[in-house]
């Protein structure tokens, strides 16, 4: 095998959030430097790193577009992603919140002369956070907000404040009696000695015991309120003083109800570490998953790549790289977010063709608004899936002036072949969603070995072949098993999936034009009448049951059924109902390598995400030498102090160019 490794120049791409700054190509003279940089900084400013393409001949409308469709694209795409979070997020937090709301009541009892135990307990949830410390405080947050939403008294702690004891009370007191640390600075003293008449030591708790006799407990919903202390990462605080905290809240804990909340990275085996026995005794613990990140990340791509609410999409190979760097590296949401940034920015600052994404959803019949130059008309026939498009259209024989027309005319080509081909695009993944959702409704009634998540189902749509996918032959020997009321009950709920999705032009999804809701239909239909098939489609005669009977013919059978009680028409229906499935997953699950524009629709610049998002140490310390704006916001460090920025003949090499 040939050596295909070439090694990576450090200079190529940047670490997270960097960019890097192109070098000038030859100086240019001092009289020059100052015109050329203002000229430069306020194009760079205007249009926001967005250049002509194709050697400078793309025109500016189209440069303006690109710009325009970026953040019609991305806004949206942001706002969803965040709702998306936060939705599957407030799951875990909605349960901590009703374990915090539930913790010290009282619970009515019959029994008389019942013995007080010999020490009190706090009432502590363990909430697992993820291993990826990044996205906890945004996360804790949400759960500091929604306790106070409720009426409790929230302190949300961080190791980096509460390295002692003493510091670690004094962010309690602030938080719970005055609010937030920020609103109580400097005047914690004065709130204190209100307390008691004289200035007492900003750290003692006892303070929240006198504040709350006096400021909750009196107050009618008082008996309901909580005091919460979150220590957001446990790992980063010191096991001495979360043991020492423990013992000292548990002795207040009959006139204050307090409850912890103990953030992990890791596992429970942190907190069996870092307490003593002692503190655990005094805990009554509840385990709590907090962040689910797997389950954020199957809804975006079930949202962004399943049902096509975006028309960027991704390669096989870059959505493998997607998915590499969030299931093997940090479970990351935000770092997920960042990649499909990049690769939104990397479409329409790079690629001359994504203006074609303002025609996506139109009708075939109009025309199409923009207008484009041409090569990037020539562009577009250049693409593979458009030639095979057109010539399956010649091969028709009356289509052949029609694919003369579209060869040799642009306007033509603009204004009737390239809306169709948006459609078949379209076509294909409104099909693809209902093929996805064909084999989710296959695998509910499958054994729990053959279920696999949303993100690996499309894994599969795209980067296999039908017949060399592995799981969509279990689930085909899945449908080969079930007898009629088991698939009476599976087509029942195909057919409900084809209902509930938005119309499709199957005539487009797949070259065969292949109906998928009639061939389903008429499935169930032969199914509950299999008495009605006619004498011609009757298979088992005497001659084919004697055949049947041989070991040749049965071992070659296609279907194979494990029915021994079913009627020969019963099992006649049952086969013909396993065809019609395995033929409406062919045409829905059709890889999108056959579909016209999927050069342009499917990211495929892998080696750009794993490049960009890898760290490169090298190249992060010459930059951060070099260029020390990026790391560091100080008025000495400005883009002003760029020497390399100076004198650069062309704006096309001055600007920056995102990694």
């Amino acid at each position: 095998m040939a050596d295909t490794y070439s090694p990576v120049d450090v200079f190529d791409s940047m670490t997270e959030s960097t960019f890097i700054l192109k070098p000038k190509t030859q100086q240019k003279k001092a009289g020059n430097r100052r015109t050329s940089k203002a000229a430069d900084s306020s194009a760079v400013s205007t249009n926001d790193g967005y250049v002509r393409l194709l050697q400078g001949k793309e025109t500016r409308e189209s440069m303006e577009l690109r710009k325009q469709l970026f953040k019609e694209l991305w806004n949206p795409l942001e706002k969803l992603l965040i709702d998306i979070e936060k939705q599957v997020n407030n799951i875990g937090i909605v349960e901590v919140c009703n374990f915090v709301d539930t913790s010290y009541k009282q619970t009515d009892t019959q029994e008389k002369g019942r013995l007080a135990q010999p020490f009190a307990e706090i009432a502590a949830a363990v909430a697992f956070a993820g291993v990826n410390t990044g996205d906890h405080g945004k996360l804790f947050q949400s759960l500091q907000e929604q306790l106070c939403e409720r009426g409790h008294h929230v302190a949300l702690l961080e190791s980096q404040y509460c390295n002692s004891l003493p510091n670690m009370h004094k962010c309690i007191l602030e938080q719970v009696c005055g609010g937030s640390r920020a609103d109580t600075e400097g005047s914690g003293e004065a709130e204190q000695s209100q307390l008691n008449g004289t200035k007492a030591i900003p750290y003692d708790l006892s303070l929240l015991k006198l504040w709350w006799a006096t400021a909750v407990a009196s107050a009618k919903d008082g008996h309901s309120k909580r005091a919460v202390i979150i220590l957001q990462d446990m790992e980063g605080f010191s096991p001495m003083v979360v043991d020492d905290f423990i013992r000292i809240a548990t002795s207040y804990s009959d006139a204050v109800p307090i409850v912890v909340v103990l953030g992990l990275g890791t596992s429970y085996e942190c907190v069996q570490q870092t307490l003593t026995k002692a503190s655990m005794s005094m805990l009554n613990v509840e385990r709590f998953n907090l962040q689910r990140s797997r389950q954020c990340i199957d809804a975006a791509i079930r949202h962004l790549f399943v049902r096509g609410e975006t028309v960027l999409s991704f390669g096989a190979e870059a959505y493998k790289s997607l998915l590499d760097q969030f299931l093997l590296y940090n479970f990351s949401i935000s770092g997920f977010v960042k990649k499909l940034k990049y690769a939104a920015m990397d479409f329409f600052y790079a690629q001359p063709l994504s203006i074609v994404a303002s025609i996506v959803g139109r009708s075939a019949n109009g025309a199409c608004p923009i207008r484009l130059t041409s090569d990037q008309i020539e562009l577009i026939r250049m693409q593979r899936s458009v030639q095979r498009a057109l010539e399956r259209e010649a091969e028709k024989g009356a289509g052949r002036a029609h694919v003369h027309k579209a060869l040799t005319d642009d306007a033509f080509f603009q204004d009737v072949v390239l809306p169709q081909l948006v459609c078949r695009l379209s076509a294909y993944r409104q099909g693809y969603c209902v093929g996805i959702g064909l084999v989710e409704a296959i695998q509910s009634m499958a054994p729990e070995a053959a279920q696999k998540p949303i993100r690996t189902l499309h894994y599969y749509g795209l980067g296999l072949q039908f017949d060399e996918c592995p799981h969509w032959k279990t689930l085909a020997a899945v449908v080969r098993r079930m007898d009629m009321s088991e698939m009476e009950t599976l087509l029942g709920k195909l057919c409900h999936v084809v209902e509930q999705m938005p119309p499709v032009d199957w005539s487009l999804v797949s070259e065969d034009n292949v109906n998928v809701p009639g061939i389903l239909q008429s499935a169930s239909a032969l199914l509950a009448n299999p008495d009605s098939l006619s004498k011609e489609d009757e298979p088992f005669s005497e001659e084919p049951k004697r055949r049947i009977r041989t070991r040749t013919d049965t071992d070659y059978r296609s279907f194979m059924m494990f029915h021994s009680d079913a009627s020969d028409a019963e099992i006649y229906a049952l086969e013909k109902c396993c065809k019609a499935v395995d033929t409406a997953l062919r045409a829905c699950l059709t890889p999108y390598h056959s579909v016209p524009l999927n050069e342009v629709f499917y990211y495929r610049h892998s080696h750009l995400l794993d490049t960009a998002f890898s760290a490169q140490p090298r190249a992060a310390v010459q930059t951060a030498l070099g260029r020390s704006h990026y790391y560091i916001n100080c008025d000495c460090c400005g883009p002003a102090d760029d020497d390399i920025a100076d004198g650069s003949d062309s704006g096309e090499d001055q600007r920056i160019m995102p990694t």
